[in-house]
């Protein structure tokens, strides 16, 4: 809804897509991700986490 998807690619997008497409995993197979500073569940909380990448950390 907002366009991003209208955006150029960049050098670093792109490398992230091959790399994705080729079995890379920064998540360590994550199911679930939230932004930290606005996650209220509880239960969320109680996933192990796997990593936090940016703003959102990544859980299993």
């Amino acid at each position: 809804m907002n366009n991003q998807y209208k955006r150029p690619l960049t050098e670093e997008s792109i490398k992230a897509a091959q790399e994705a497409i080729g079995g890379w995993d920064p998540t360590e197979g994550a199911l679930y991700f939230w932004n930290p500073v606005t996650a209220k569940s509880k239960w969320v909380w109680s996933r192990p986490i796997t990593d936090q990448i940016g703003r959102h950390v990544f859980a299993k």
